[in-house]
């Protein structure tokens, strides 16, 4: 089973990079009911410029990111869509990520049952950052890969637009429509 869920930073942007250890507590779930005044909150401070937070991936209990893996919110959503959109149409999505040195490299896989190996890697940034390099590795089933981010980055874009500055959005529901398209021209059945 494939969870993935966003989260929004509960700290400012010098709180959490003064922090040596971030967990869970750190950060609170989009659904959650303070959400969206947190992430107007933190819009606000940044003249509508960041919305700090991190998107956690599991498949079958094992994680692939986790909440030290925090930056732009709205960026990690668009450089994932953008990554399994380009491993959908050549064979291979990447995109190097933040000021914090993370990246990630999806590879679609034809085998039988059509899977994706998926590769987060977060790397040396900086001093100031208390970076530790890692990398993890997940091989996702192409379908179920596919379905899950086209619905957990719809969701995202559902609280992105209840936000007073929509940021990135026109690109990430373009990401999503183009992502339903090469699903139905797989032939995967879409979660809604």
């Amino acid at each position: 089973m494939v969870t993935i869920q966003t989260y929004i930073s509960k700290n400012s942007y010098d709180a959490i990079v003064n922090k040596q250890l971030l967990a869970n507590g750190d950060f609170i779930p989009i659904h959650h009911s303070s959400a969206k005044q947190l992430g107007n909150q933190q819009l606000f401070t940044s003249n509508g410029t960041s919305l700090y937070g991190t998107v956690i991936i599991s498949y079958q209990d094992q994680f692939l990111s986790s909440f030290y893996d925090w930056d732009d919110v709205d960026g990690i959503w668009l450089s994932i869509l953008q990554a399994l959109y380009d491993c959908l149409n050549t064979g291979i999505g990447s995109c190097d990520f933040s000021e914090r040195s993370m990246d990630w490299q999806m590879k679609r896989l034809i085998e039988k049952n059509p899977a994706i190996s998926f590769t987060w890697s977060h790397g040396f940034a900086s001093k100031e950052w208390n970076d530790i390099p890692k990398k993890s590795t997940l091989r996702f089933p192409e379908n179920v890969l596919l379905n899950s981010l086209i619905e957990k980055g719809t969701k995202f874009l559902k609280f992105r637009n209840a936000l007073y500055d929509s940021g990135p959005n026109q690109n990430i529901n373009q990401l999503i429509i183009d992502l339903k398209s090469f699903s139905s021209d797989l032939g995967y059945v879409q979660l809604e």
